[in-house]
């Protein structure tokens, strides 16, 4: 899951934009947040990025994949991971300005 969130921030961030990954601990649990300055997501594709097959307006092609464009299960998958650990994934974004995913999940 983690490396699908930093591939889509690598993907939608423009080659002098930055891409931020932080862990820390809170309490009994570890939150993980992967940030870009990249495109972001519109207002009204952010409430369904979680759903399966849900592929918002800017999403683009997979790399080596000459123009097919994903399945739109990656942060679906994501979600599902999450939360089969009893964690919490989330997502803010502002078109332009970037996005940033952040789940938590319990400490072992």
């Amino acid at each position: 899951m983690l490396h699908n969130l930093i591939s889509n921030a690598l993907r939608h961030t423009p080659a002098n934009g930055t891409v931020f990954l932080r862990a820390e601990p809170r309490g009994e649990m570890v939150r993980v947040e992967v940030a870009d300055t990249g495109e972001g997501i519109s207002p009204e594709d952010l409430p369904r990025v979680f759903e399966r097959s849900f592929r918002g307006g800017e999403s683009r092609a997979c790399p080596g994949t000459e123009g097919a464009p994903g399945a739109g299960l990656g942060l679906a998958i994501a979600r599902g991971l999450v939360e089969a650990h009893c964690g919490t994934i989330s997502v803010e974004s502002e078109s332009g300005v970037g996005t940033r995913f952040h789940f938590s999940l319990r400490r072992t």
